[in-house]
């Protein structure tokens, strides 16, 4: 699959240009994608200029996840009657199942 492009994620995302600028959204996935370079390695047999389908699907969510995390000061969310506030999760676990093949480990 070819990699994702900023005209893709804001397709996925759907969100238009008005609540998030190009410039804006081109930052969030260039933030993600060397999130993501840090995390998982392509396979050797991966053909050059092509990205496993699953690591796109990935992006997307991370690009989601950072876009519609801006409006949620300190990563808390509304305050539950019987709960209190409850804090925007660190992790999700669709990126994590999907990156998960390509994750490297690191041991030491």
């Amino acid at each position: 699959m070819t990699p994702a492009t900023l005209a893709d994620v804001r397709a996925w995302i759907q969100v238009p240009a008005s609540v998030v600028t190009d410039p804006q959204l081109q930052s969030v996935m260039d933030a993600e994608l060397e999130l993501q370079g840090v995390a998982c390695r392509l396979p050797a047999t991966t053909p050059p200029g092509e990205t496993p389908a699953a690591l796109v699907q990935a992006l997307y969510r991370r690009c989601g996840r950072e876009v519609a995390a801006r409006g949620v000061p300190l990563g808390m969310m509304g305050a539950d009657a019987e709960y209190g506030p409850a804090r925007l999760s660190r992790w999700d676990a669709e990126v994590d199942r999907l990156e998960g093949p390509y994750r490297v480990l690191v041991f030491g």
